[in-house]
């Protein structure tokens, strides 16, 4: 009985003494723009387990109220000592508009404080605005391979 808790107290602490490799968080790209002549559309996003998985289940969860903070962009910079330019708020169907925007590059803040959502989006507004653009903003986690959430969709009816 001796021997075999001392062979599995080797194993054990074999095992706990190999190299592990790091794990990195996904790192988006800095300064990589959506370019849209207008931001409207919906915020969607999910975190329930497995399901979420599923692009087209986060897709249709709506993130109701979620606030949406646009900003002028900088880099590097620290959001929290920027004045917004314009906030809008996602109604209880998740679309919001922000109306006419001057074009130039922005930094879009979206945070649904309700379940704890938030996302990050540097967008290039370009033109002039098209009224059959939207755009569809997911904020759902993204999973340690950089896949999932955090997806910015420009759609054209």
């Amino acid at each position: 009985m001796k021997r075999r808790a001392i062979y599995a107290t080797a194993v054990i602490v074999l095992i706990l003494s190999f190299p592990t490799s790091r794990i990195h968080a996904c790192e988006w790209a800095i300064g990589y723009f959506y370019k849209v002549t207008s931001l409207r559309g919906t915020v969607v996003g999910s975190k329930f387990p497995v399901l979420s998985s599923f692009r087209w289940f986060r897709h249709a969860v709506v993130r109701s109220q979620a606030t949406l903070t646009l900003y002028d962009y900088c880099w590097p910079c620290n959001l929290r000592n920027l004045v917004p330019v314009k906030t809008a708020f996602a109604g209880n169907d998740g679309t919001f508009d922000f109306g006419n925007l001057k074009p130039g590059h922005y930094h879009l803040k979206i945070e649904d404080e309700k379940d704890s959502f938030s996302g990050l989006f540097e967008v290039e507004i370009i033109g002039r605005p098209n009224s059959r653009e939207s755009e569809i903003i997911d904020i759902s986690p993204a999973y340690p391979d950089c896949t999932g959430g955090h997806e910015f969709v420009v759609r054209v009816n």
